[in-house]
C-alpha cells in the first residue's frame, strides 16, 4: 500500500472513530448528562457485579479526576452511593433506586440498539472486525509509543 493510500485509510478510520464518539456524545446530551456520567452509567448497567472508581477509569479510559468529579455529582444528585467494601481497594459504586431507574429507562435501550446494530453482522464479520480493530490498535500503540 502506498503512503497516500495509508494516509487516506487512517484519515477515514479516524473520521469513523470520531463519528462513533459523536453518536455516544449525542446520546449523553439528549439525556442531559456529561459524557463521563454516560460511561459511568453504561459500565454500571452490568448488574452482575459492583465496580470501583479505578475499574470505571480502566474500562472507560477516562482520567481518575474526571471520573471522581462525575461520581461526586451523580452521588449528590442521588443516582449512586460510594461504599467501602471488604476485599476491595477503594469504594464500591452502587446505583440507588433512582440510578437503577435511570439505567433501565435510558441506558438499557442504548445497549439494545448496540445489540441490534451488531446483530446485522454475521459471526464471521464480527470476529473479523474485532480482530482487525484490535490489531490496528496494538500496532498504532506500538508505532506511536516510539515517536
Amino acid at each position: 500500500m502506498s503512503t497516500t493510500s495509508n494516509r487516506t485509510y487512517i484519515t477515514e478510520y479516524n473520521q469513523i472513530s470520531r463519528e462513533c464518539d459523536r453518536i455516544y456524545h449525542s446520546a449523553a446530551l439528549r439525556l442531559g448528562i456529561s459524557d463521563c456520567a454516560f460511561w459511568i452509567f453504561y459500565v454500571l448497567s452490568d448488574a452482575d457485579r459492583l465496580y470501583t472508581q479505578s475499574e470505571i477509569c480502566d474500562s472507560s479510559f477516562m482520567s481518575r479526576q474526571t471520573v471522581n468529579s462525575a461520581l461526586k455529582k451523580l452521588e449528590k444528585d442521588g443516582y449512586l452511593t460510594l461504599c467501602r467494601s471488604q476485599g476491595k481497594v477503594g469504594k464500591t459504586i452502587r446505583l440507588t433506586e433512582k440510578g437503577t431507574d435511570f439505567v433501565d429507562r435510558y441506558i438499557r435501550p442504548i445497549l439494545k440498539a448496540e445489540e441490534n446494530a451488531c446483530g446485522m453482522f454475521t459471526e464471521e464479520e464480527k470476529e473479523w472486525f474485532l480482530k482487525t480493530y484490535r490489531l490496528l490498535t496494538e500496532r498504532l500503540n506500538q508505532e506511536i509509543s516510539q515517536v
